[in-house]
């Protein structure tokens, strides 16, 4: 989500997504740059008459590691795109493949590339963010898992613990902050750096600080989170897991030098408004956001991009052993490492449950601990539930002025899901414009 525009994505949500949606276009053409720079790579790497065979053969893995990645966002948002890999002249036309095709393709690709050794487990700090050996097996264990391969995802996420060299970063806030950055949890990022590569956040940051408030937790995201204490009636945010407060401003948090102020009453810039620039339904994200950076310059955003960690790696591993009903020790023992990092501190989960039991808690605890890092649609895809989760969109609590009473912000708007349609995105009208042997995925005009 950190790396696509947001005006058009929200189609997704309330399923008016078409083809000629500005956001799917923009995320389609993104991974085919990047599939065209590691086809470039491969067919011309070999020219190269001088060097070191041993990095020439790790920056073959590396294109081949990153190839293998889009392909794998692509089949898990469209399910059928051009598998291209090598070269095309600039009027050369291919058509669709199969969800099927490019998975196969992947899981080979990430086979041969993990049994070459060519990636390294690690690299000095010149070269940190490089694709490993980690992250080679990572994604592999993430495309098996998406497309319900859940033996070779269990012995994938069994590979990458078995490394010994990753572990759970102590501080869940500092882990998306700066200064939790290149820390042992983080398997492939994407890496800025003030003077080098930086981003805006304007669209992700509040409005007290001249954010846009684009992107907002909700109460279904709210409702995940458990309690760790007595529910408060006069507090309903009171004593929640402590990743929805690293997650999520709400009224009454700190903010800078200020306080978070979305009241439907507030005359601050945080107020609950349909104007823009303003919070619809009352949260602002916080997970990622660098507040004081923002505030001297919002184009200068330098927090890497976790695109995979190692509290997947162990819920990956838990969710492939669950769903084989392989349930044991190290089932609980993954999803608790989770639940007891020092700063969350959630009860552990006790043993003793169904096969059911532990399907559900597993995927609240993705919801939980994941959220706002990419990885959400992918799992209501594979799972299945999109028609669950659409229906009524509800945001914060507030206190209704005239009653004295907690209610819930809503406007009547609802999410809509078409199951027969929306698992897959369409072919974006640019392609089929561009492309006459490529066929429109069911359930879009042509």
């Amino acid at each position: 989500m950190h790396f696509i525009p947001l005006r058009t994505f929200n189609d997704v949500r309330l399923g008016e997504i078409d083809a000629a949606n500005g956001t799917i276009t923009a995320i389609w053409e993104r991974y085919f740059r990047g599939i065209a720079k590691a086809n470039d790579v491969l067919a011309n790497i070999d020219l190269v008459t001088e060097g070191d065979p041993q990095v020439l053969a790790r920056l073959k893995a590396e294109a081949r590691f990153l190839r293998a990645f889009y392909y794998t966002q692509l089949s898990s948002l469209w399910c059928n795109a051009p598998l291209i890999t090598e070269p095309l002249d600039v009027n050369e036309q291919r058509p669709a493949n199969s969800r099927e095709e490019i998975v196969s393709f992947v899981i080979a690709e990430l086979d041969n590339i993990i049994a070459s050794e060519d990636l390294p487990l690690s690299y000095n700090a010149d070269n940190t963010g490089r694709a490993t050996l980690g992250a080679a097996l990572t994604l592999k264990a993430r495309v098996a898992i998406r497309n319900n391969q859940f033996e070779m995802a269990r012995d994938a996420s069994q590979a990458v613990m078995d490394l010994g060299i990753y572990g759970l970063y102590p501080n869940y806030q500092e882990l998306f902050q700066v200064v939790g950055q290149n820390s042992q949890e983080v398997i492939f990022d994407r890496q800025f750096a003030v003077g080098g590569d930086t981003y805006n956040n304007f669209a992700y940051s509040a409005g007290s600080i001249g954010g846009g408030s684009g992107v907002e937790p909700m109460k279904g995201l709210f409702d995940v989170y458990e309690y760790n204490g007595p529910i408060n009636p006069d507090d309903p945010y009171e004593n929640k897991d402590p990743r929805w407060n690293i997650i999520s401003y709400y009224t009454g948090q700190p903010i800078g030098n200020s306080i978070y102020n979305s009241w439907p009453t507030s005359t601050t810039p945080d107020r609950v408004s349909s104007t823009e620039f303003s919070t619809l339904y009352g949260h602002n994200l916080k997970k990622w956001v660098d507040y004081d950076a923002f505030a001297s310059n919002p184009n200068l955003s330098d927090i890497n991009m976790i695109l995979m960690r190692y509290a997947d790696v162990l819920l990956m591993y838990a969710e492939s052993k669950i769903e084989l009903n392989e349930i044991d020790e190290s089932v609980y023992d993954a999803i608790n490492q989770i639940r007891e990092r020092p700063t969350v501190e959630m009860p552990a989960i006790t043993t003793g449950k169904t096969q059911e039991e532990l399907r559900q808690m597993l995927r609240d605890e993705r919801a939980r601990e994941l959220a706002f890092e990419g990885l959400r649609l992918f799992d209501i895809n594979r799972w299945q539930i999109g028609e669950v989760k659409a229906g009524l969109l509800e945001g914060m609590f507030y206190i209704n002025a005239s009653t004295g009473q907690w209610e819930v912000l809503d406007y009547g708007q609802v999410a809509q899901f078409n199951p027969n349609r929306d698992y897959c995105w369409p072919i974006p009208q640019k392609e089929m414009d561009i492309n006459d042997v490529i066929t429109q995925n069911p359930g879009y005009a042509n």
